[in-house]
């Protein structure tokens, strides 16, 4: 597996993010694994961390808040084949978009399948309908529920509806 395979639509999206915040359309920022440092100890007026753990399960990729207000999450996904498997997409992030929807923010997926250069926003609305009742959906599933994104100039998906 290539360890760069998502690298291209996070670059996209980070030109997205920042032409929304640019434009006043939306405030997002990338979330990190939550971690901790064993030790930290200073040397020389600098202060070295050492050994550092992973606390726990990261949640989606991506939280923010849109122009109305709303907050809004999504998780990132790279898929190189002509079908998207959604075991890509882990329960615990599974559970938080759904989590997120159930309070009235706003929750999905931002695909791109590499195979056939397109991008999708797939709404949880439409991935609850068979997360957990098959095991990948096809390009046909894709462009009947979800939203085809364009890469728009400068560089960026229009994902805010």
């Amino acid at each position: 597996m290539n360890k760069n395979k998502g690298m291209l639509l996070e670059q996209i999206i980070n030109n997205t993010i920042e032409f929304l915040k640019q434009q006043n359309l939306a405030f997002i920022e990338k979330k990190l694994l939550p971690y901790k440092f064993a030790s930290i100890q200073k040397q020389n007026n600098k202060l070295n961390a050492n050994s550092v753990q992973i606390t726990g399960k990261s949640t989606v990729d991506y939280v923010g808040i849109n122009y109305d207000g709303r907050f809004m999450c999504f998780e990132a996904k790279t898929c190189d084949s002509d079908a998207f498997y959604l075991n890509q997409i882990k329960e615990h992030q599974f559970e938080y978009l759904q989590h997120i929807n159930q309070l009235k923010g706003i929750s999905f997926v931002i695909l791109y399948m590499s195979f056939y250069n397109l991008f999708f926003k797939i709404t949880f609305d439409k991935l609850v309908t068979v997360y957990k009742k098959q095991s990948s959906v096809n390009l046909k599933w894709l462009k009947e529920n979800s939203k085809e994104l364009t890469l728009e100039f400068p560089g960026y998906l229009n994902f805010i509806d």
